[in-house]
């Protein structure tokens, strides 16, 4: 538990929430989010927010006295997400991932050494999360729709996606990535935090040490806001959108957030949700709520993920394992904590 008591349903005046995380500010203001929006900012806060990778951007520096030199950096931070994108998309046809799954079964496709090397980790990423993350997984996320027309797909179904998720399938040598027909890759689960963690480099390399970069509510908070660390809010899984767990201060890491309350339907009294276990092909059922601290938005994206499916005991054993915190909370609402979690956050 922090040693210093933060008394934050009382004196939040604003939040911005996205996801699962809430940015927490002790000053008038209001936020919204919008295809592009810059936002005037107490103390010497500039912030702008942009829709990029099919999520909402937030992307918030001190200015230190010089907010034009804040907007060019932040500029350059979403220019670096911008070439991200475009490299690491499959909805863009002329990415090169998605050459790579146009060329499934046929031939294998050079690709840029830095997408070669984020397929590599992906790959390590499947081995020590037992398979819970899997970038061959985008077979199944053309069953599962979370939308108006939402039906629980047969199982049937199911199986005959899974036959094509396979993290080992996947060949690379050299620059060349090779699938076998049916095989396709979703790259939605890593290149996000990578982004992240390229928009924070950015925003140093013009000078900007302190920053927050919020890409769909995964955060990676760099030095200080004014001083102070960043107080970071966790969603309840089982209240309100925006009603909080608690809230976590930290400074130079990343936080990430996963739920069953993101995007779900109710079913006969069941709760299918967006997180699917690759291993099952349905909805993971061991936990409805994490939270994970790690060096990288990369790390904490992807570890976070196989922390959610594997549950409180074999989770946490992944999280400390890796060198991660975590926070856990199991179906019952009870929570598990790593020890340099419990040390930042502060709950009702």
């Amino acid at each position: 538990m922090m040693s210093t008591s933060i008394p934050w349903r009382r004196t939040i005046l604003s939040t911005l929430f996205v996801g699962g995380l809430v940015a927490l500010r002790f000053a008038t203001g209001t936020a919204h989010i919008g295809v592009s929006s810059l936002q005037p900012e107490p103390l010497g806060l500039v912030k702008i927010e942009r829709s990029m990778m099919g999520t909402s951007w937030s992307i918030e520096v001190p200015d230190h006295g010089n907010p034009e030199a804040a907007r060019k950096a932040i500029d350059q931070a979403y220019a670096e997400l911008s070439r991200i994108e475009d490299m690491m998309s499959e909805w863009k046809p002329e990415s090169p991932i998605s050459q790579v799954d146009t060329a499934a079964g046929k031939h294998a496709v050079e690709v840029p050494t830095e997408l070669r090397e984020l397929l590599q980790r992906s790959i390590h990423y499947s081995e020590i999360t037992e398979g819970t993350f899997d970038v061959t997984w985008r077979g199944m996320g053309k069953i599962w729709h979370f939308d108006d027309a939402f039906v629980v797909p047969p199982q049937a179904e199911i199986e005959k996606a899974r036959k094509h998720i396979n993290y080992r399938a996947i060949q690379i040598v050299g620059n060349s990535v090779y699938l076998p027909e049916g095989t396709n890759i979703g790259l939605g689960g890593i290149a996000k935090g990578y982004g992240i963690d390229r928009a924070a480099a950015a925003l140093k390399r013009a000078g900007f040490e302190d920053s927050m970069v919020d890409g769909g509510g995964d955060v990676l908070v760099s030095g200080t806001k004014n001083g102070q660390p960043w107080h970071i809010g966790i969603q309840d899984p089982r209240r309100e959108h925006g009603e909080m767990l608690g809230v976590a201060s930290v400074t130079n890491v990343a936080l990430v957030s996963s739920g069953d309350y993101e995007r779900f339907k109710i079913v006969n009294g069941v709760r299918y949700h967006h997180i699917i276990d690759p291993r099952t092909g349905w909805p993971a059922t061991a936990s409805i709520a994490v939270s994970v601290m790690a060096k990288t938005a990369e790390e904490g994206v992807v570890l976070g993920k196989g922390v959610f499916m594997l549950g409180p005991e074999k989770g946490l054993a992944l999280a400390r394992a890796q060198g991660l915190e975590a926070m856990v909370v199991d179906p019952e609402r009870k929570q598990y904590f790593t020890e340099g979690f419990r040390k930042v956050y502060e709950g009702e």
